[in-house]
């Protein structure tokens, strides 16, 4: 945890997880639940933390698919209440609902079995819609989360 206001950092209060690399990579603010999401690149659930209290779950949302890098970086849409992270070897898109705390690698599937697809995903609100930026793919990915299609 950074502290904007003083610069202090603190990597103590939030700890009691696993030993090892390449658990979660990015993580993401859900408003309306005012928690955290860390996406699981290697790791088998999606991390939660509670700013609030600090407290974290590793348990809540399990039940994903296996494999390493699966998923890279995460944004929240409002206006769906979903979370949606880019597919780095996944060969889906993972959306969070966080007030029922589902997750779904069905919806957005289909995306290949390629490695090291995209990377960073964000939300232009102009155009409403969400855009994954190409790593190895040969196209920028882009998800009308509305529909839900790509």
């Amino acid at each position: 945890m950074i502290n904007p206001q003083t610069n202090a950092t603190d990597n103590t209060t939030l700890g009691g997880l696993s030993v090892g690399g390449n658990k979660w990579f990015g993580i993401s603010h859900a408003p309306s639940v005012d928690l955290l999401y860390g996406v699981p690149f290697d790791a088998p659930s999606v991390l939660i933390v509670n700013p609030r209290t600090n407290v974290t779950d590793t348990t809540a949302l399990v039940n994903l698919p296996p494999g390493r890098g699966k998923w890279i970086e995460m944004v929240y849409v409002a206006s769906q209440d979903t979370l949606y992270a880019a597919p780095y070897d996944a060969s889906s898109v993972l959306m969070i609902n966080p007030s029922t705390n589902v997750t779904d690698t069905i919806t957005l599937s289909g995306l290949g079995t390629d490695n090291a697809k995209w990377w960073g995903i964000t939300f232009a609100s102009s155009v409403d819609l969400l855009f994954a930026a190409p790593f190895n793919s040969n196209a920028v990915l882009i998800i009308n989360p509305r529909t839900n299609v790509t």
